[in-house]
């Protein structure tokens, strides 16, 4: 599948702004399940812009404004051709106590507890429940997980943030899609077995595209497989992966800081299209305008932190397929 992906973000300040800075995670990763032919950021101001791969190999923008307009408007579209791997978890033939024999110290890295994804007493009981058993067969153990995080737990908006640790999904048995990505990758490292955070879209036909995080899980002979614990799923071709890494911290999609003594409103919207072909190199220049809503998401102070903007947008427009 080929997918037109845009993403506008828009700051308003009630007072003229001293001087902006941010880092965006924007730009869809190329690997062996899609591959990323575009990709273009436009700033509603001049701007140096600066590109690296982080320690994870996400790609990232980084960039500042001195003394911009009261109004910072960003666009970041890509052009992304999906084909996922067809995988049946259940005929992996690994099986619990998993081996980490084949696994890289890369690998070795998504193991430990840390950040929103930590040890809490909270968790004790889900994992007596989900325990596995001795040769259990780890692929249907993963969908046994994926089930019963999506029949214990509600999807629900607005009753967590940004920076909400697992204990907080526990407790209120609700939350977005960051949460339930959290909770299954802690569940994941509690048996031994590697997963990391993923952030990214979901293309939905006919309905409203979306922000979304899942994570992925790494085993034996497969490698990294893709799961939507949200929805209790394989990832397949409507999902546009952005960043991966330990948790969300690693991955936030727009984070800065600015100078002023003005509030900050920020308002976003995401639109997805699929393409019969991939476009010339030209096709920036002839994007559709933007047909959906802007949704305001978040007020702050003199001192944003962009990293609330990807879960309150998450909060606004993810809804349950």
């Amino acid at each position: 599948m080929i997918l037109e992906v845009q993403h506008e973000t828009r700051l308003e300040y009630s007072e003229p702004v001293a001087e902006w800075l941010t880092e965006l995670r924007m730009e869809p990763l190329s690997d062996d399940r899609q591959s990323c032919h575009s990709f273009h950021v436009v700033v509603s101001q001049t701007a140096s812009m600066f590109r690296y791969l982080d320690g994870f190999g996400n790609r990232v923008h980084h960039f500042n404004l001195l003394a911009p307009n009261q109004l910072v408007r960003l666009l970041a579209a890509s052009v992304v051709e999906t084909n996922p791997r067809v995988t049946d978890l259940t005929a992996c033939e690994a099986t619990f106590p998993i081996s980490l024999d084949s696994a890289g110290c890369e690998v070795l890295d998504f193991l430990s507890f840390r950040g929103p994804v930590h040890e809490t007493p909270l968790l004790q009981p889900i994992l007596n429940e989900l325990r596995p058993h001795h040769a259990e067969r780890i692929g249907a153990w993963i969908h046994r997980v994926g089930d019963f995080l999506r029949d214990r737990f509600e999807y629900g908006r607005f009753v967590t943030d940004a920076t909400s640790p697992i204990d907080d999904i526990l407790e209120k048995g609700k939350g977005v899609c960051q949460d339930f990505a959290h909770l299954m990758i802690a569940i994941m490292r509690a048996f031994g077995v590697p997963a990391r955070y993923v952030s990214g879209y979901v293309h939905r036909p006919n309905k409203e595209s979306q922000s979304h995080a899942w994570c992925e899980i790494w085993l034996p002979q497969l490698g990294w497989i893709a799961f939507d614990p949200t929805h209790s799923c394989l990832v397949n071709d409507r999902y546009v992966k952005v960043a991966t890494g330990r948790d969300f911290t690693d991955v936030t999609p727009n984070k800065g800081v600015f100078r002023g003594t003005g509030d900050e409103t920020i308002a976003v919207r995401v639109a997805t299209r699929e393409l019969d072909r991939v476009p010339p190199n030209s096709w920036f220049e002839r994007l559709p305008p933007l047909d959906v809503p802007l949704t305001s998401v978040a007020r702050g102070g003199n001192q944003g932190d962009l990293e609330q903007l990807w879960q309150q947008q998450q909060q606004q427009q993810q809804q349950q397929q």
